[in-house]
């Protein structure tokens, strides 16, 4: 049974004027705000600052945080200010040292009333890159088509060589296939087995490339929104995961440019695949496909930008040469969705754009209502 609570470990969780009247029955002091002093009576401990503001703080702040609480002796104080910051740390750690779930240990936060979506996006991060971060390592390809200026990206767990790709184009199907064929990992095996292609959402500029990559690998399931209205293999809905080895994707629900937009963030939260809801320094439009602005304001600022700071964006397209962005940096930057945006600015923005009818969604658009198939006659469903 994992305890997720600090008692259960031989810890206490308090806030830093309380340090002095637990002082004398405990052990150990590990202190992780910057404003308290990691002194109390006869104890000195380890100082290890991290922002009661969750958005500042990084994921690899757990690393020597965890190794603290490792090495302390019990029973031991964990303070802050307040002791939220303590419980939602330890909460973490006794996750990752007890192979914990971490929908349990975010579940006891709420419990005890110290989840916010910003802390909670930290540890679910947390405890990922201590576990399966560290076992299984990430291999990762960020690839390129040129006449939509679309990215597609290779994710795989270089342990079990399984794969997904996000985004794939009807167009270079082939040569996707190639570079998974031709990775080498680290045991100094040759190739991938591609599991899933992934699709953000049912894009307007060019065709998915999953019905080709099905009918050249018959295992391969095509996925999308339940939302977009679309035939896959599998139906997302947001808070499902999608494994590839150890290592898996969660589904973000982010409608707005569609109504059926997803991101899909990594399991330690170091990079978020955000499809045309958020673009580097830019975001798709929301005037065609059940598309809003005041829904896409949403789901920017509720799902993308509670994420770490550090997280790495990675968009469905980019017409200027980059590759990636950082959440950080599209709070502080974005022209349209940045922090200093209200939402009513947004709007405005969006209203005014008079964009162009897209060129190729008469094509693009009832394919990849079919995932890529010309009609549904055509249709294979992925074997198992």
């Amino acid at each position: 049974m994992v305890s997720y609570d600090a008692a259960s470990n031989g810890l206490v969780c308090i806030g830093g004027a309380d340090m002095a009247a637990h002082a004398p029955v405990n052990k150990s002091l590990l202190v992780i705000a910057p404003d308290v002093e990691p002194t109390a009576g006869a104890l000195t401990g380890l100082k290890l600052p991290i922002d009661s503001d969750f958005k500042k703080n990084t994921v690899d702040m757990a690393g020597p945080i965890f190794e603290a609480l490792d090495a302390m002796a019990t029973p031991g104080i964990v303070a802050c200010k307040s002791g939220r910051r303590a419980r939602i740390v330890v909460a973490a750690w006794a996750c990752v040292r007890q192979g914990g779930d971490v929908d349990a240990a975010v579940a006891y936060l709420r419990s005890i009333e110290d989840a916010t979506p910003e802390n909670e996006q930290w540890v679910r991060g947390a405890v990922a890159a201590q576990s399966v971060g560290r076992s299984n390592p990430l291999i990762f390809r960020q690839l390129f088509e040129k006449e939509s200026s679309t990215y597609t990206y290779l994710l795989a767990d270089a342990v079990t060589r399984d794969a997904i790709l996000i985004d794939p184009v009807d167009l270079t199907a082939e040569r996707d296939l190639k570079v998974i064929d031709g990775i080498v990992t680290p045991d100094g095996k040759q190739g991938l087995t591609l599991l899933a292609g992934l699709n953000t959402h049912c894009h307007a500029d060019h065709i998915t490339g999953t019905a080709e990559l099905k009918q050249r690998m018959s295992q391969v399931k095509s996925m999308i929104s339940k939302a977009a209205g679309a035939k896959a293999d599998v139906l997302l809905e947001a808070g499902q995961r999608v494994y590839f080895g150890k290592r898996w994707v969660e589904v973000l629900a982010t409608p707005g440019h569609t109504e059926g937009c997803l991101s899909f963030v990594l399991d330690d939260r170091s990079m978020v695949f955000t499809g045309d809801a958020l673009l580097i320094g830019a975001c798709g439009r929301s005037d065609f496909q059940g598309g809003s602005a005041v829904t896409l304001f949403k789901s920017v600022r509720g799902q993308l930008f509670t994420l770490p700071p550090e997280c790495i964006v990675y968009p469905a397209h980019d017409y200027n040469g980059r590759p990636c962005s950082t959440v950080l940096a599209e709070r502080l930057t974005n022209p349209r969705l940045g922090d200093a945006k209200s939402e009513e600015q947004f709007i405005e923005i969006m209203a005014a754009l008079n964009l162009p009818y897209p060129k190729k969604i008469d094509a693009s658009l009832p394919a990849n209502l079919l995932c890529g198939y010309p009609d549904e006659a055509s249709w294979v469903a992925a074997k198992p």
